[in-house]
């Protein structure tokens, strides 16, 4: 039993000693959809930290703590009135802005000694927006993509995160008017174009 429990210990401080902690910082360009909606993409910014936990170089995890504004340029149709009793359709366009803190495990994959690929989910919980109505109030959603880390410490990424939970339900609303949409699930789409640094 001793010499199970001295293999345990060795193996985690080998572990430990292989293992390299790096805080830093990413931000970027966000741009934003939502799904089975008449809508354009939102553009607008992500910030936030995170800490790289690197394995032999090889692979890394890095759980991160973010700010993300998405959202959506929605098309819709208002009522206004005419010459009694005609009724005209006019066609408008709301910016649809919604507030996320986001946590994510990312899961880093080093394909080279500076290229890598890039997995994970994150929680998100909407602190913010303008709009009015039933909301949903979080987010749970999947990141993939790719990046490249330059010696200094700085490096770029790509990400497509795809939100999973409805976002709206059955009706979705935006400064004063309300829209009735059909039944298809609304999802968060979100392209991230941005930076990151190591200390």
């Amino acid at each position: 039993m001793k010499k199970i429990f001295l293999c345990f210990l060795i193996i985690g401080f080998s572990a430990n000693a292989q293992m390299v902690v790096k805080p830093g910082l990413r931000t970027g360009l966000n741009m934003t959809s939502i799904s089975n909606v008449d809508a354009d993409f939102r553009t607008d910014f992500y910030v936030g930290g995170f800490v790289a936990l690197d394995f032999k170089s090889i692979y890394t995890l890095q759980p991160e703590l973010t700010y993300s504004r998405q959202g959506a340029k929605v098309q819709y149709t208002s009522l206004t009135d005419g010459p009694d009793p005609v009724v005209n359709f006019e066609s408008r366009e709301a910016d649809l802005e919604m507030q996320y803190l986001s946590l994510a495990i990312i899961n880093k994959f080093n394909l080279t000694k500076n290229f890598h690929l890039l997995v994970g989910p994150s929680f998100d919980l909407k602190i913010g927006d303008n709009t009015m109505g039933d909301i949903s109030g979080g987010d749970v959603a999947f990141h993939g993509g790719f990046g490249y880390d330059f010696p200094a410490g700085f490096g770029i990424e790509v990400r497509y995160k795809q939100g999973l939970s409805d976002v709206f339900g059955k009706h979705y609303y935006y400064d004063d008017y309300e829209t009735v949409s059909n039944n298809d699930i609304k999802l968060n789409q979100v392209i991230q174009i941005g930076a990151t640094y190591k200390f």
